[in-house]
Order: structure tokens, then sequence, then C-alpha cells
């Protein structure tokens, strides 16, 4: 079992690490990390990036040269490459303003609810706004798009991990080097979108 110590020094080093590469959040290095592993964004994508602010994941994608729709609730300052919509992904007005954009590549999603201590509320919460996500894909994604979301275990994963793998060709659990191995957080990779079915 890793020490806190441990733990921290690894925050710490991938904190340092993206304030010298220029990356807005830690975080930009778990979509690296999946990126390597799964090639889930290529050259001249468009791919749509949920729960986006501040902006790292949206970085990664644009680097991969990718034309990129951030979406966030909370404002995020501009990077070149990416086209940012200040809105609620559960909110139809946000999607509609989404759907604007044609269809996706990709869809991306960082999204965590607002922590509040108690882990079957916050497992609870998360896995409906990936839900929400997944929903989004699934409306926006070209036929074998690919779908990256964030999700904490608990007893609601096995069911939500069905309704992708009934959407998806390969779908692969996976938890980025860059996670700390005390989270719970999981990153769902779904490749192959097999087209637009009823509605979960």
């Amino acid at each position: 079992m890793p020490t806190r110590w441990y733990r921290e020094r690894k925050k710490e080093y991938y904190y340092k690490a993206a304030k010298k590469e220029g990356y807005r959040a830690r975080s930009a290095y778990k979509l690296l990390q999946i990126q390597k592993r799964y090639r889930v964004i290529r050259k001249g994508n468009l791919v749509l990036d949920l729960g986006a602010a501040p902006g790292g994941w949206s970085q990664v994608a644009a680097q991969h040269e990718a034309k990129v729709i951030a979406v966030d609730k909370d404002y995020m300052d501009p990077i070149e490459g990416v086209h940012f919509i200040q809105g609620d992904i559960t909110e139809q007005s946000t999607i509609q303003k989404i759907k604007e954009n044609g269809k996706f590549d990709a869809v991306i999603s960082d999204i965590s609810p607002n922590i509040s201590g108690n882990y079957t509320m916050d497992q609870a919460r998360s896995i409906w706004l990936a839900e929400n996500a997944l929903n989004i894909a699934m409306d926006t994604l070209k036929e074998n798009g690919r779908f990256v979301c964030k999700v904490f275990v608990g007893e609601d994963y096995p069911k939500f991990l069905k309704k992708i793998k009934e959407n998806f060709r390969m779908v692969k659990a996976y938890s980025p080097q860059a996670s700390r191995k005390s989270s719970s957080e999981i990153y769902v990779i779904a490749i192959g979108f097999k087209g637009r079915k009823e509605a979960i």
C-alpha cells in the first residue's frame, strides 16, 4: 500500500511537471498516458471535451492537431485551436450548442462532481455526470468514434460499463499512472461507436 508521503510526492511531481511544461492542470498527464496507449485523438479530428476547465485536456487534444470544442460551466481562458462553450452539459440549451458543431470523432470527459466527502453520494453523482456525457457522446459521435470518460468506482459502475459495452466495439477500464493510487477514479476507454440507438 503506497504511503501518504509517496502519494503526495507523486501528486507534486505531476503538478510541477504541468507548471514546467505549460499545462493548465496535472490531469493533462492522464490524457497523455491514455493517448499513448489507446490513440483516442488523431490528427484532424473534431474532439468534444466535456468539463474542460481549466483546459488541460483541451491543450493535449489541440497539441495532437485536433480541432477542439470545449464545454464547461466555469469560464475557461482561450486556447489556440479550441472553441469554448460555457454551459452545463445536463441542460438542453448547452447540448443544442454542442450539436451545432456537427459530428465528433472523439468525446472526452474528465468531469468530477463537487466532492462532498460522502463517498456513496459522490460516486452516484459521478455516474450521473458520466451518463450525461455518454448520452451526449451517443448523440454526437460519428460511427466508429471514440469516448473517454472518468468515473468513480462503486455499486453503479458495472451497470454503467454495461451500457457502454452495448454501444462500442472495444471497451477498457484504465487507470493512468498520473492518477493517485488512493483514488477510486477510473477512465473508461470506448472505441468503435456502433451508431446511435435509443437513449439511456
